[in-house]
């Protein structure tokens, strides 16, 4: 027990004397030495210096060291932990930059501010090797469009006219591969063309850093790897940036951030700027914002990530003659030389095609392989293009000549350019249109109403309905309402047509001409006029015979109205004179047997028939959907005429009228269904004869309908019954016996027999 008690004092009083060392030491080193780790400890054998001894260490990097040291801060953090790149310039370098200086021809001349950001651009974040540049990843099949590098460079910008600063991320620098090269087909002439005569492709290091070459690589330090360039970089601006300080784009650029730039706050930028946010000089520091563009959002981003992959663009800005005269001779010209006036769809389109969503270098270009953000081939030649500047994030080309859209070419193009059309320019652009109507492969003809048409109708364009977007509307029962896309979709189609120029020379003589439109009805043209669905509408060619690249601008007084379908326009039919809209009554008797029948509560696509308790369709038209008719109603007097004979079930103003029992409501469906000719519309041209199977079931097994023949004889439209009763298409009262009724799904034909033998 004793010697227990020994041990266990020993143990406390050692332990005791171990903290008094342990504290007297701590003290000593706290209080009274005051050496760096490295004065302590010996660094591990064989460890590389960090980059600033290593720049030290090289004489022809004298110049570059003592740029360095001016910088404030950059010695230590390059002497200090972290890991980065450095692309250092030798001494040439630096001479050859001062010799073509226009500013500056010593080192002391350049101002700390320029200085900084000028060698913080040659230093990249992270240590990156020859290796981790030409093969970003171990699958070749990866990491392809890896060429922009994050600097250490930032760029703070002050909008002078909204008194805005403007956030930006770190300067971003491109660092050019065999691996690049081959991807995006950049030939060593695109790089000449790009950086200048004294730029050329090393292929030995494999390494270019925009316009300067790696001529010495893979220096490695502790914190680091440096690279020797034989250029002088400085920060390039990004697109947005460079469209504001080049006097050669102020008119471009002026326009453009008057009409489509916005500002948004940015609450992460102006946190993390700190001390340094005093992008105007003023001793306070600034909120910062987001600048966004509606012809592109990304032109004042240094790196754009589509989806996972960095984005590059490509910009044709006109010169400043070039854009000018286009402003004033074709802008100006056709809006009252008020620049307000000017659509802001006729800007957007003309700024977009510009615009091209991937950076294409020149071989590119001049070899017609470009898409702008319309959709069409950009083809320039070499004098078309008067410059060639890279930015951060894409190409920069002056051209010698504004790049229109091709729809300004193509039909849509004058409605662009007039203040009389401009809704149905809008119109195309929303309903997507506008292409179709734009291609140079098809021929068309357009018949483009004017605003005052579709305001006739009750449809306007407002900036600022009571809610909702920008759009077209109506009033609906005093209430503002949208007019829906699908809406519009269908009456700008009533007026395009398809594989046809049609002149107005072409629209003279009495016979009319049917012509289908792109949306699957019909016009017509005769005597000078132009007939749609509403053939009581006389519609005139007010603007006519503009020829453009694929076919006839015809500029019309009036809106081509949506036609109805079959089943609606029947069932609407009224027997009054004085309707408002006049439906016509020739209609009426049909409308009546169809009620007699049952089907007249549904469309014909999908009528639902009762008969003994049993549900059914009467099938006219349910059979294929999208099919196209044409419907013979047999006129109010031929019906009548038939009933009073006895030969029809008696109806409306014909009296007694018949009881509708089960077997009569079958028999009058089978009849009607005579009438119906599926798959042709016959029009009074005569371009469709033959003989046609109609709806009406002649035999159940095997399944055969009725037959009934069109024929045409002295021009007049002739049908023959199966049993050899003969119909006209009277064409010399259309007033009171309307023809070539347009429908969403065929045509209607009002004939002078009601073929009683078929009942």
């Amino acid at each position: 027990m004793h010697y227990k008690l020994n041990q266990i004092n020993h143990l406390f009083y050692n332990m005791r004397i171990s903290l008094l060392l342990l504290l007297l030491f701590t003290i000593f080193v706290g209080s009274g030495c005051k050496k760096n780790y490295s004065q302590i400890y010996n660094a591990p054998q064989g460890q590389a210096a960090t980059i600033y001894p290593q720049l030290l260490l090289d004489s022809t990097l004298s110049v570059f060291v003592a740029a360095v040291n001016r910088v404030p801060g950059l010695k230590d953090e390059l002497s200090s932990s972290g890991l980065f790149t450095v692309m250092a310039p030798n001494n040439a370098a630096f001479a050859k930059y001062f010799a073509s200086s226009t500013q500056y021809k010593k080192l002391d001349d350049i101002p700390i501010p320029v200085l900084t950001q000028m060698i913080k651009y040659h230093i990249l974040k992270w240590m990156l090797f020859q290796g981790n540049f030409i093969s970003p990843s171990a699958d070749p099949t990866l990491n392809l469009d890896i060429y922009k590098y994050e600097t250490r460079a930032v760029a703070s910008y002050f909008d002078p006219t909204l008194k805005k600063g403007v956030f930006y991320p770190s300067k971003m620098i491109q660092v050019y591969t065999p691996r690049f090269f081959s991807y995006y087909n950049v030939t060593s002439q695109d790089y000449t063309d790009v950086f200048g005569p004294t730029s050329v492709v090393n292929t030995q290091t494999q390494m270019n850093v925009m316009g300067a070459t790696v001529i010495k690589k893979d220096i490695a330090s502790g914190n680091g790897a440096l690279h020797i360039i034989d250029r002088v970089l400085e920060p390039v601006y990004n697109i947005a940036q460079e469209l504001e300080n080049n006097t050669e784009y102020v008119d471009y650029n002026r326009l453009l951030k008057r009409r489509f730039l916005t500002y948004s706050y940015n609450a992460a930028g102006t946190k993390a700027q700190g001390n340094n946010g005093d992008v105007n000089g003023d001793g306070v520091v600034d909120s910062l914002f987001t600048r966004s563009y509606l012809t592109e959002p990304n032109l004042d981003n240094e790196n754009p990530i589509l989806a996972t992959k960095s984005q590059s663009f490509t910009i044709f800005v006109p010169s400043s003659t070039s854009f000018k005269d286009y402003l004033n001779t074709k802008l100006l010209a056709n809006f009252y030389n008020i620049e307000d006036s000017i659509p802001t769809h006729t800007l957007l389109l003309l700024y977009k095609s510009h615009l091209v969503s991937t950076m294409d270098w020149p071989s590119k270009v001049t070899s017609g392989l470009t898409s702008n953000y319309t959709g069409d081939k950009v083809s320039l030649s070499r004098s078309d293009i008067k410059s060639i500047k890279m930015t951060s994030n894409g190409l920069m080309y002056t051209t010698n000549k504004v790049i229109e859209p091709l729809s300004f070419a193509a039909i849509p193009g004058p409605a662009f350019f007039s203040p009389t059309y401009w809704y149905f320019a809008e119109a195309l652009i929303r309903t997507n249109l506008l292409s179709l109507l734009s291609s140079k492969d098809g021929q068309f003809t357009a018949f483009v109403p004017t605003n005052a048409a579709f305001l006739a109708r009750g449809i306007y364009w407002t900036d600022h309905p009571v809610s909702g977007p920008a759009g077209f509307y109506r009033k609906v029962n005093t209430v503002e309402t949208a007019v829906s896309i699908a809406e519009l979709t269908n009456l700008v189609g009533n007026h395009i047509i398809m594989n046809n120029q049609i002149s107005t020379s072409s629209m003279q003589g009495t016979t009319d001409k049917f012509y289908p439109t792109q949306n699957g009805t019909f016009v017509s043209t005769a005597n000078s006029r132009v007939t749609g669905p509403e053939r009581d509408t006389v519609i005139t060619v007010t603007n006519p015979d503009i020829l453009k690249s694929n076919g006839y601008f015809q500029g019309i007084n009036k809106l081509i109205w949506y036609p109805d379908n079959l089943y609606n326009i029947v069932n609407a039919a009224s027997t009054s004179l004085t309707a408002i809209p006049q439906i016509n009554p020739q209609y009426a008797k049909f409308k009546e047997l169809m009620s007699f029948a049952g089907i007249n509560t549904a469309d014909f696509i999908n009528s639902t028939i009762v008969i003994s308790g049993v549900t059914g369709t009467s099938a006219i038209t349910s059979a294929i959907t999208n099919r196209k008719f044409t419907l013979f109603v047999p006129s109010n007097e031929a019906i009548i005429a038939a009933q009073v004979a006895g030969k029809l079930p008696k109806t409306g103003t014909v009296t007694p009228n018949t009881v509708a029992t089960d077997a009569l409501r079958m028999q009058v469906i089978s009849y009607l269904s005579y009438f119906f000719v599926p798959d042709k519309q016959a029009f009074t041209d005569g371009a469709i004869t033959g003989t046609f199977p109609t709806r009406k079931i002649q035999t159940a097994s095997p399944l055969v309908y009725a037959p009934l023949t069109i024929s045409y004889v002295n021009g007049t439209l002739r049908l023959t019954s199966k049993a050899g009763e003969i119909a006209t298409v009277d064409k010399a009262q259309p007033a009171k016996y309307p023809q070539n009724k347009f429908a969403k799904d065929g045509v209607i034909q009002v004939i002078d027999n009601a073929f009683t033998s078929q009942y």
